[in-house]
């Protein structure tokens, strides 16, 4: 009996000791797949508005993982815009600057696994616009005839 309790424990700090990076994967590739399906949906979101007439536009609800950073930025010009508000501001170093560049990534995330970008297509913000959005941000995206634009209320 005391050996089957000892032989328990011994398996059980086994477990938490090399296991634990696999479930911190585990949960990590949750939050990955769900910034990844939040891109998905903006995308499919401007396609959508994209095909109506210029004028129309709607509202967009960001919804990230609490501790993801997801930012909207223009590809061609990816400056650095700060804001009152620390969450807002894009503050990227000149390395991502020049990957954004040279990839025409329009979005850019932080998130459990790294840094990436994607691109949105139809999708424009102004250079002195670049941004970051937390989970819950609503954007009013807006069809200004060649392009889709975030516009501020």
């Amino acid at each position: 009996m005391v050996f089957g309790i000892i032989f328990t424990v011994v398996v059980i700090v086994l477990i938490l000791v090399f296991g634990s990076s696999v479930i911190v994967d585990i949960m990590c590739l949750g939050s990955d797949a769900q910034v990844q399906k939040a891109i998905q949906n903006m995308e499919k979101f401007v396609d959508d508005l994209y095909i109506l007439p210029s004028g129309s536009g709607d509202y967009f609800t960001i919804n990230i993982p609490g501790n993801t950073k997801l930012c909207i930025i223009n590809s061609t010009n990816p400056k650095k815009v700060f804001y009152p508000e620390p969450e807002k501001t894009w503050n990227p170093d000149k390395v991502y600057q020049k990957i954004i560049y040279e990839e025409g990534y329009n979005v850019w995330f932080e998130q459990c696994s790294g840094k990436g970008g994607a691109t949105i297509n139809h999708l424009f913000i102004d250079p002195d616009k670049n941004f970051c959005v937390k989970s819950g941000t609503k954007l009013y995206l807006k069809n200004v005839g060649r392009y889709v634009a975030i516009v501020e209320d």
